[in-house]
Parts: C-alpha cells; sequence; structure tokens
C-alpha cells in the first residue's frame, strides 16, 4: 500500500458553481513536486458532497486525462446513494486511481454494523471486474454519524479480504488506530490529522491524509521521515493555529494567499467564504 504525506486537496471551484479542473491540475502538480507522496481528490476538504455524481465523475475524469501519476491519487467516492457511491467507484477503477475512500451512507444514522456491510456487500458485488482497486474506509464520525470502530472494521476485512485495505481516521482516535494496526501490521492506516503525526509514525502508521498539509508539505513529508521532535513540535504548532477557525474556508484563504489568487476562496454554498476565517 502508498504510503506517506497525501493533501487531501481542496476543490477549486467556477463562478457557475463547477469544480475548475484546469485551475485543479496546476495546483495539484505543485503539490506533488512540493513535498506531498500523493493526492486525495473529492473529501471533505475537496466539498465531494456539495458536488452531484455527475460533477464528481467529469472532474475525475478531467483529472485522469491531465498527465497527473495516478498512481499517486486517491479519490473519494463515497455517498448516500448506493447508485452513485458504485457509479464513482466503478469509475475509480477504471480511470486508474490509486485508492478509493468510501464513507459509510450517512442519511440513516442508526443503522447498524449490519446494514453498513450490507452497503459495502452491494458495492463491491459490482466491482468483480476491477477487483485490484484498493478500498479505504474514510471514518469521520463528525460528519457521517456512523464511526468505523473496531469490530466493524474486523468484520469488514473478513468480509471483503485484499479489497479493504486501510482506513484514513478523520476521528483521529488513537486508541483505535493502535487497536487496529496492532490487530493487522499491514492495515494501511492514515490518521487525518498531522498534529500528532511523529507519534503514530511510532506506533506504525502509513501516513497521514490530511486538508492542511498542502499549507506545508515538506514540513510534513520531514517530520514522518525523521521523527525529528523539534519539528514534530513545529508542524504540530502549525496544524493547532488553524483550529477554531471554519477548516475549509481556512484552508481556503491560506492557498489563495500563497497562490496569489483570490478565486481559491470561494467554496460551494453552504460553505462561506470571509476575511473573518482567519
Amino acid at each position: 500500500m502508498h504510503r506517506g504525506i497525501y493533501a487531501a486537496v481542496l476543490t477549486p471551484i467556477t463562478s457557475s458553481f463547477e469544480p475548475d479542473a484546469q485551475k485543479a491540475v496546476a495546483y495539484y502538480r505543485d503539490l506533488l513536486a512540493s513535498g506531498c507522496d500523493g493526492l486525495n481528490l473529492l473529501g471533505t476538504t475537496g466539498e465531494a458532497m456539495s458536488f452531484s455524481a455527475n460533477q464528481r465523475l467529469r472532474f475525475m475524469e478531467a483529472i485522469a486525462r491531465s498527465g497527473l501519476p495516478m498512481e499517486r491519487i486517491f479519490c473519494g467516492t463515497g455517498a448516500a446513494s448506493l447508485d452513485d457511491a458504485i457509479l464513482l467507484t466503478r469509475a475509480a477503477a477504471a480511470l486508474g486511481f490509486a485508492a478509493a475512500l468510501v464513507m459509510p451512507p450517512f442519511f440513516y444514522r442508526e443503522v447498524g454494523d449490519d446494514g453498513i456491510v450490507a452497503f459495502f456487500d452491494a458495492l463491491l458485488a459490482r466491482m468483480s471486474e476491477h477487483q485490484a482497486l484498493r478500498i479505504l474506509l474514510y471514518n469521520f464520525p463528525r460528519m457521517s454519524g456512523i464511526t468505523f470502530d473496531a469490530e466493524l472494521v474486523e468484520r469488514l476485512l473478513r468480509e471483503f479480504p485484499g479489497i479493504v485495505v486501510g482506513m484514513k481516521d478523520s476521528s483521529n482516535d488513537r486508541d483505535l488506530q493502535r487497536s487496529l494496526l496492532a490487530s493487522h501490521k499491514s492495515f494501511a492506516m492514515f490518521p487525518g490529522s498531522e498534529e500528532y503525526l511523529a507519534e503514530a509514525k511510532g506506533y506504525g502508521v502509513t501516513g497521514c491524509i490530511s486538508g492542511s498539509v498542502c499549507l506545508w508539505p515538506r514540513l510534513a513529508q520531514d517530520v514522518f521521515r525523521s521523527g525529528d521532535p523539534e519539528r514534530a513540535r513545529e508542524l504540530a504548532t502549525l496544524r493547532a493555529g488553524l483550529a477554531g477557525a471554519p477548516f475549509i474556508p481556512a484552508v481556503r484563504r491560506l492557498v489563495a494567499r500563497e497562490r496569489n489568487d483570490p478565486a481559491w476562496e470561494a467554496p460551494m454554498p453552504p460553505l462561506a467564504s470571509g476575511e473573518h476565517v482567519l
């Protein structure tokens, strides 16, 4: 499985509320040249759930045609609709993305583990011709309302061996991460924050997938490779500095400053940009 620092990237937005693939490709290429081992497209920071399935599909296709190294790019394909999740996950496989991050269906929050397993069974049964695609579970209970706890993950690993290979844990639950890694040495664990990256590397994580490493990719890369305590404290301080501000507008504002392009500040509704975010 891929290792290292993955930026969960922003999606630039046109004035007509469409993903701007041309602007995205130039930025994503810069990130890959600036310390990121890879990218994660159309996650929470990329505002995937604010786009239709067709908008996401067209954006995925544009990225696949761009010449970017697809072996270094993951893609979020989760959706509340099973049909949309199938469409997008099949497309991720056909287009050559390295892995698909799949959030559980997130509207009916009282479903039990049986319902989540049934969703993945229905999804993956339609992937028979693309079994090489790797699935990373996307654990973000604050947004989805559903937790990939250790018992559920163990069940999914038994049900779908060799297909479900890891997890992005945006709950940043160190105990959960440690527990799964203790039971499954080859499980690809990606915390959703670089704030405790050096500690996490110590107990065996694969890297991190974070929406803020785009702001300091070389520093995050240095911490992951070297584990230097002073650099780790610097990274943790920078990441903690985003606390209290709306995360996506804050990252957008900082990227807009870095690239001297105010268009990067524009999110999809219902998110809003504004000077108050930092």
